[in-house]
């Protein structure tokens, strides 16, 4: 079995929900990332990718709303450390998702296993 925590990037990026959508793309482009936890009072509520910032933007929604109304806070999927990637794939092309954060077994998020770490995963399993 080939863990998500193998392939995961760490560490996940957060924000708060109040937080503008434009400040959320500026630090995506700086950091290099698709996708940022929002979290409301530190919990994680859902998570903001450069699809949602796309989606939010063809809505009409101004640059300096905050990041909430754009999210994806009412579905925040997410993996276990140990999960098998091969699960992770099953989930990600079930749901439509390319950024799936995942736990450690005290909950807290630890990293997050994106359409990008999929072939590295493969590369490992089928040389």
């Amino acid at each position: 079995m080939k863990a998500v925590k193998n392939y995961m990037s760490s560490p996940v990026f957060q924000v708060e929900a109040n937080t503008s959508i434009q400040e959320v793309c500026r630090l995506m482009m700086e950091r290099g990332v698709g996708s940022v936890i929002v979290t409301e009072n530190g919990e994680p509520k859902g998570i903001f990718t450069d699809r949602d910032a796309v989606r939010a933007f063809s809505m009409g929604l101004n640059p300096t709303d905050e990041v909430r109304l754009a999210s994806t806070m009412s579905n925040l999927i997410t993996v276990d450390e140990d999960t098998d990637v091969f699960v992770a794939i099953d989930i990600m092309t079930k749901n439509k998702i390319r950024h799936l954060p995942v736990k450690d077994k005290e909950g807290k998020i630890i990293g997050m296993f994106a359409i990008t770490d999929i072939s590295k995963a493969l590369h490992d399993v089928f040389p």
